[in-house]
């Protein structure tokens, strides 16, 4: 019988050079987001990007071709990293859950992923509108992909009678994901509710109004 091979010492070198490498990308990524939702596209330079990062301004090139580049990789892990975690939590729920259940969930789930990547999502959110028409087209795709998988949800519980048939369910998505979007600026886990107790509480104003029973 045939025997593994122990990894050879350039096979783990070359392992620990992919290591640090993607640990210096990521850096990168951190450090541009960041930047750009506290000063926008436009303002921020590749020698910032490169500071904050702690690497050589010139090392930068070796990593990504241009700043374009990185802002299409912050701006894919702003939106991505939200819907994917989403879509998959919806997606895990008992298939006899309640179409309200499902929007507690989607609801939930995106505030917990929007606030742990809050830099990439605050910084797609900012400079949206600042970046070049082929940048927000690259991006555009990824949002609409998302906005439909809400609008499938809100459609179907519009179906099943848990949502006035008179209600504009694209206004719908827009004052419930705009409400919970602007909870990155607002949201301190230690004065406020869980974001499961918020999560309830937008739902429950969603289904059941503010006003008296």
């Amino acid at each position: 019988m045939l025997k593994d091979k122990a990894p050879t010492s350039g096979s783990r070198q070359k392992t620990l050079r992919v290591r640090k490498s993607e640990a210096t990308r990521k850096r990168i990524l951190d450090a541009a987001a960041i930047l750009f939702g506290d000063q926008g596209y436009t303002a921020t330079t590749l020698r910032q990007i490169a500071k904050r990062a702690r690497i050589d301004a010139g090392s930068i090139y070796y990593y990504f071709a241009s700043k374009e580049e990185i802002l299409d990789e912050v701006m894919e892990i702003g939106i991505r990293s939200v819907s994917e975690a989403v879509e998959q939590a919806v997606g895990e729920l008992p298939p006899e859950s309640s179409h309200r259940r499902r929007l507690e969930v989607a609801v939930e789930t995106h505030m917990y992923t929007l606030l742990r990547y809050s830099a990439y999502t605050s910084a797609n959110i900012a400079i949206f509108a600042q970046v070049s028409r082929k940048a927000q087209d690259r991006n555009r795709l990824l949002r609409k992909r998302y906005a439909a998988f809400w609008n499938d949800i809100f459609e179907a519980a519009q179906d099943a009678g848990e949502i006035s048939a008179t209600a504009d369910l694209s206004l719908v998505r827009l004052f419930l994901l705009g409400s919970v979007n602007w909870s990155m600026q607002w949201y301190d886990p230690k004065k406020k509710n869980s974001i499961d107790e918020l999560a309830h509480s937008f739902c429950t104003m969603l289904f059941d109004g503010i006003g008296p029973k």
